[in-house]
C-alpha cells in the first residue's frame, strides 16, 4: 500500500465514531446523528434492520422511550435527516 493511502484510511479511521464504520454511508448527516443519539443508549441500528416504511414507527418509538427516561426529545430538525438515512438505507 502507498504511504498516502495509509494516511488516507489511518485519516477516515480516526475521524469516524466507533461504529461507524459498520453504518452504510458512514459520514453522511444522517449516521452521524443516528451515532450520536441511538448511541447513547445502544449501537446504531442497521439501516436494514426493517424496511422502509416500518422506521418512522421505531424512530417514535425510541424517542418516546427518551422522552420517558428523562434523556430528552430529539429535535424535529434532527428527526428528520434520520429517518430519511435509515428509511434511504432500509432493507428492500
Amino acid at each position: 500500500m502507498k504511504r498516502i493511502d495509509l494516511l488516507l484510511a489511518a485519516t477516515l479511521s480516526v475521524a469516524l465514531p466507533a461504529g461507524a464504520a459498520d453504518l452504510p454511508d458512514p459520514h453522511s448527516q444522517g449516521a452521524a446523528l443516528l451515532m450520536g443519539y441511538c448511541s447513547q443508549c445502544h449501537g446504531a441500528p442497521q439501516p436494514s434492520a426493517h424496511v422502509a416504511s416500518e422506521w418512522p414507527q421505531v424512530v417514535a418509538r425510541m424517542q418516546n422511550w427518551r422522552i420517558t427516561k428523562g434523556m430528552g426529545e430529539i429535535p424535529k430538525k434532527d428527526v428528520e435527516p434520520i429517518i430519511d438515512y435509515l428509511k434511504r438505507h432500509a432493507r428492500p
